[in-house]
């Protein structure tokens, strides 16, 4: 099972996250046009495809306008999520009328990453805030036809490829159970339904699955850390399934997701910013480091990353946008990032190694839990596969410059001596208790062992490939390393 799971994130992590919803929805939208034509749901096929056509048309046209008039970068697949999403919340057209209404809530859509920002970052979930929009002035109705009996088996394989893919199963879960509790209280204990009826209608005539996977874990309205992101997926699913009526607004799903925006606008305002190149320097074969300008507003925790959109000619199918850990310390005057190169490199890595000094790249989404404890007494390993040595560069630094002393250890890995970087910082930081310990190779069972004292007293934090974190994660627990005590930074591709 271990092994065809491996595949399956292999063949994953070939592609950005943009990309696999990308082409999942498109796949759902062709699944449900079948079963539209067959008469298996009740939406009329002819209507979904004028529907697609013309979301697609609009949300293609009207990013372009609003990105011009804003001179803005965007997202080369962003327009056509936004687009698919609501091809599955709205009625299919089925006149003029409809057709116009439906190319209004598109023009919503797309205006509302642009007019309805903060700090550079669109705040509200923008399918969401059309479709509540046009639902509260009585325009066009959120009819969320995606959740049909025949058509959740191919929603839920969707659902687990994009949050396996994003390793968002907490935050969809904490959502779906928080959701299904309340709807079962108030169907089963106040209006006396049957449970069995209720469950079965909560997962396939609730949006429920569409919901949590595919808009409730949009990467630039969630919370950085996943403390605050199960919070708010609590607070989506409570307000989701309560049945709230207050004059034209309700607790609809777009409602209650918006709901979850704006808390998470409270919890943890979202960064944006236009970083500008000052410098590339080469730190190893095929490995850079990369330096650019940091707007005061600019902030993070050592460990976190950021999401980086670099708008280029010829973009490849991996798309132009990447996460990157962030290398400097929070109390470095620049931002720092490093990366890997491979033959044949993406359209995006060409692009940005041919960035000159001043060049621009268009920064959001400051996120991530890969961070060190607050308790400064508690022993740490870290095991750094290759480049995944970048999120712990930016701790080790901060030690440094704050002069804070821990107790460290260091597995640092890497095919061939000549692939280890960083080793200046690494010397200076056995100043302040960090032991790095260099390994050509794999990190044998053996040592492992031989550590296993060590490793049990520890925290322990595995960042790298995912074939190389699973692996290592994997052979702790087997050894008898508490599960909870071991923290990951996968790379999904990039």
């Amino acid at each position: 099972m271990q092994h065809i799971l491996q595949i399956f994130d292999n063949i994953l992590n070939r592609y950005t996250m943009y990309k696999v919803m990308l082409w999942g929805l498109s796949g759902l939208f062709v699944v449900a046009d079948v079963l539209a034509w067959l008469n298996m749901i009740a939406v009329g096929p002819v209507g979904l495809l004028l529907s697609a056509g013309v979301l697609a048309g609009v949300c293609y046209l009207s990013n372009q306008l609003f990105a011009w008039a804003w001179k803005a970068t965007t997202n080369a697949e962003s327009w056509f999520i936004t687009a698919m999403i609501l091809v599955f919340l709205l009625p299919p057209i089925d006149s003029l009328h409809r057709a116009l209404m439906v190319a209004l809530c598109g023009v919503i859509a797309m205006a509302s990453k642009f007019v309805l920002v903060l700090r550079g970052t669109h705040v509200l979930n923008p399918a969401a805030l059309a479709v509540f929009v046009m639902s509260v002035a009585e325009l066009l109705p959120a009819t969320w036809w995606v959740a049909t009996p025949p058509l959740a088996p191919f929603t839920a394989i969707l659902a687990l490829i994009v949050l396996r893919k994003q390793r968002q199963f907490a935050v969809f879960f904490a959502f779906a159970v928080a959701a299904g509790l309340l709807l079962i209280y108030i169907n089963t204990g106040l209006h006396g339904l049957a449970l069995g009826d209720t469950i079965k209608a909560g997962i396939v005539s609730w949006p429920i699955i569409f919901m949590g996977s595919i808009m409730l874990t949009e990467p630039s309205t969630l919370p950085p850390t996943r403390y605050y992101q199960l919070l708010v997926a609590v607070l989506v699913g409570v307000v989701f399934s309560s049945q709230l009526h207050w004059g034209r607004l309700s607790a609809t799903p777009q409602a209650a997701l918006l709901v979850g925006n704006i808390a998470t606008v409270l919890l943890a305002p979202a960064m944006g910013a236009v970083l500008r190149l000052k410098r590339i320097t080469a730190i190893g074969p095929n490995q850079y480091d990369l330096a650019f300008t940091r707007p005061p507003h600019v902030s993070f925790a050592p460990g976190q990353y950021l999401e980086w959109t670099l708008k280029h000619r010829h973009t490849d199918v991996r798309g132009n946008r990447r996460m990157f850990s962030i290398t400097s310390s929070p109390l470095e005057p620049e931002v720092h990032i490093g990366i890997k190169t491979y033959e044949p490199s993406s359209s995006f890595k060409k692009a940005l190694l041919a960035l000159q000094p001043g060049g621009a790249i268009r920064v959001a989404h400051m996120a991530g839990g890969f961070m060190m404890p607050a308790e400064t007494d508690r022993p740490l390993v870290f095991i750094a596969g290759g480049i995944g040595i970048t999120p712990f560069h930016s701790m080790i630094q901060y030690l440094v410059d704050k002069k804070e002393a821990r107790d460290i250890t260091l597995f640092y890995l890497a095919n061939t001596a000549a692939d280890f970087v960083y080793k200046d910082t690494l010397a200076t930081a056995e100043s302040v208790g960090v032991k790095t310990r260099y390994v050509t190779g794999r990190l044998e069972e053996q040592t492992l062992r031989d550590n296993l004292e060590l490793f049990k007293r520890s925290l322990v934090y595995i960042s790298g490939p995912n074939a190389l974190v699973t692996h290592y994660k994997q052979a702790l627990v087997a050894l008898g390393v508490p599960r909870a005590h071991i923290k990951t930074d996968h790379f999904t591709g990039y």
